[in-house]
């Protein structure tokens, strides 16, 4: 998410309603939350709604950064009607403090339904990483060549934007890991972390095994 995306909330009594702003897309047509699906999402921190042709996927996390507010992250799917039975669709993901948005909400309402606009977070959330390696992390980190590139793999490959957890474990190979995705919504993507041409450890890579 390089691009920030603005996104303009305007709340009446009962209902919120979104559209986004950005360099090279506007978003289709507005959409529509109840009030009762913002409160769910409070407690089941999760929800999917659907509005015309298309879809928004919420989640609320805890912010790992330091921030004393949960972070929202919204996933937008826009689907537009092209003829011939044909759709077309973009993806937008978008994150916000949560209080910021709350915030807005009570503002709009105080206008009167008025649009507020509101800026997403920049740049890519980097998950944090939790080892729960002791004979190969051990391994590595009294070997400075691969300490260096086991840090440069992981900054490279573990970010994305919607956060959450990589745990990593040892893995059977020497200086190797297994590791596994925590995600809000569940667990994602797992696999290993294999150093290859031990041989020579000048040489090695390490790469990912799914």
């Amino acid at each position: 998410m390089n691009n920030r995306i603005m996104i303009k909330l305007s709340a009446s009594e009962g209902c919120i309603s979104l559209r986004t702003v950005s360099r090279g897309f506007r978003s289709p047509h507005r959409f529509i939350l109840l009030e009762k699906e913002l409160r769910e999402l409070e407690v089941k921190k999760y929800h999917l709604a659907m509005d015309i042709r298309s879809f928004a996927e919420l989640h609320l996390e805890k912010d790992t950064e330091g921030r004393d507010t949960d972070i929202l992250e919204i996933r937008f799917i826009w689907l537009s009607d092209v003829g011939k039975n044909k759709l077309s669709g973009t993806e937008e993901i978008l994150r916000f403090p949560w209080q910021a948005v709350k915030e807005s909400i009570e503002k709009s309402r105080s206008l009167k339904g008025a649009a507020v606009g509101l800026l997403s977070m920049g740049g890519n959330k980097k998950p944090k990483i939790e080892f729960h390696s002791r004979r190969n992390l051990k391994a590595v980190v009294e070997k400075r060549v691969l300490r260096k590139k086991l840090g440069r793999f992981l900054g490279c490959h573990f970010t994305c934007d919607n956060g959450g957890r990589i745990m990593v474990f040892d893995d059977f190979e020497p200086y190797s890991f297994f590791f596994r995705e925590e995600r809000p919504a569940g667990t994602g993507m797992c696999g290993g972390i294999i150093l290859h041409g031990r041989e020579n450890l000048k040489e090695a890579c390490y790469e990912i095994h799914t």
